[in-house]
């Protein structure tokens, strides 16, 4: 968020308190048009979010924007509270099919790197089973295993480091908890 943004008020509750001297500390643009609600700042997203990851899993989520009676009559037609839940829902959508097609494509590879294993490996065994045993046999025979196991390579690590750890769907979370937060606009 920017430095003109005071950083929340007591935490007497658990909302989240924002101080803005204007909205476009919040909203990269508040006209609605070609689009129905305001795009959030990168750095605005990422405060709460943070501030989300901060509360109790179990408790619904509440914003509190503090902005000026001036501000708030200055764009009568752009609501905030719409335009803050609409945003979120929109990037919660748009990580869940991230990580969809994520899963998508891994199958794809996983597929076609074990097919292309077992052909491999059949090869080899035949290789071994049906070629005197000389150097270029063996040279040959370990090529095709090599390349069967570098075949799979990527769908493992994908597999390991892309689709197991939890910080995706940590974060479609917490997107979706605050899609369904309450915002209070006050001045």
């Amino acid at each position: 968020m920017n430095a003109e943004m005071a950083m929340p008020v007591e935490k007497k509750s658990d909302a989240i308190d924002v101080r803005l001297s204007h909205l476009s500390q919040l909203f990269d643009s508040v006209d609605p048009s070609p689009f129905r609600e305001g795009r959030l700042t990168a750095g605005a997203e990422e405060y709460f979010l943070r501030r989300v990851k901060e509360q109790p899993g179990n408790q619904p989520v509440r914003i509190v924007i503090h902005l000026p009676a001036k501000e708030m009559t200055r764009c009568p037609t752009f609501d905030v509270s719409a335009a803050l839940t609409g945003h979120f829902a929109a990037c919660a959508a748009g990580e869940a099919k991230r990580n969809r097609e994520s899963i998508r494509t891994w199958r794809q590879a996983a597929l076609i790197g074990f097919v292309v294993l077992s052909i491999c490996l059949f090869l080899a065994w035949q290789i071994s089973n049906n070629f005197p045993a000389r150097p270029l046999t063996r040279i040959l025979q370990e090529s095709f295993v090599i390349l069967g196991w570098v075949s799979v390579w990527r769908p493992i690590e994908t597999f390991l480091y892309e689709l197991l750890p939890p910080d995706k769907r940590r974060r479609q979370h917490l997107l979706h908890r605050l899609s369904s937060a309450e915002v209070v606009v006050c001045d």
